[in-house]
């Protein structure tokens, strides 16, 4: 996604700023030293743990595909 939004830029100071971060190579270094520590933990523990496991990345990927979709539709804080 940083990618992308790098690639598209934006006229927003602020946001190209983040863009800068979220498309970085340390961001992405970051990024793959979470999936390598992940993996890992994933390997010493039993299948019920692999499965929370799972079930947490679930739980997370919607609240981020929530974040990004919310900002798609420009939805505003509902509270």
């Amino acid at each position: 996604m940083g990618k992308e939004l790098e690639r598209r830029g934006s006229p927003d100071p602020l946001f190209a700023r983040w863009i800068g971060t979220y498309a970085s190579g340390e961001f992405g270094a970051l990024v793959e030293a979470v999936l390598a520590a992940t993996n890992a933990m994933a390997a010493r523990v039993g299948e019920p743990e692999r499965d929370a496991m799972r079930r947490h990345f679930l739980a997370t990927s919607r609240y981020e595909w929530m974040f990004w979709d919310m900002g798609w539709r420009q939805e505003t804080w509902p509270v």
